[in-house]
C-alpha cells in the first residue's frame, strides 16, 4: 500500500513538472509571437513615418519657394510655412495626447491580446 501511494505521488510530481514545463514553453512561444508582431508593426511604422517626413519636407520646400516667389522674397515663404508649422505644433501639444492616446492603446491591446478580437 505504501508503495502504491508513493508511486501516485511520484506520478503526480512528474505530471506537475511536465504541466509546468508545457506552460513555460507555451508562454515562451506566445512571447516570441508577440515580440515578432511588435517588431514588424514598429518597423512598418518607422518606414511610413520616414516616407511621410520626406514627403512633408519636399512639399514644405516647394510651398515655401512658391509663396516666397508670389510675395517677392523667398524668405517670406519660409517664414510663413515655418509659422504654420509652429501653430500646428502648439495645437498638437495641446490636443495631441487626447487624439493619440486611444489609437495607441487599441493597437497595443490588439498586439498583446489578439484572441479578444474573435470574441467581440
Amino acid at each position: 500500500m505504501k508503495n502504491s501511494i508513493g508511486n501516485h505521488f511520484d506520478n503526480l510530481s512528474q505530471d506537475t513538472k511536465e504541466a509546468i514545463n508545457h506552460s513555460i514553453e507555451y508562454y515562451k512561444l506566445d512571447l516570441l509571437k508577440k515580440t515578432a508582431l511588435s517588431l514588424i508593426i514598429g518597423g512598418r511604422f518607422i518606414l511610413i513615418i520616414g516616407v511621410v517626413v520626406l514627403i512633408l519636407l519636399f512639399l514644405s520646400l516647394g510651398l515655401s519657394f512658391w509663396i516666397g516667389n508670389q510675395l517677392g522674397s523667398v524668405s517670406y515663404g519660409f517664414f510663413i510655412v515655418g509659422g504654420v508649422y509652429l501653430i500646428l505644433l502648439f495645437i498638437i501639444s495641446i490636443f495631441g495626447k487626447k487624439i493619440l492616446e486611444r489609437p495607441v492603446f487599441n493597437l497595443l491591446n490588439k498586439i498583446l491580446h489578439p484572441d479578444e478580437d474573435d470574441k467581440n
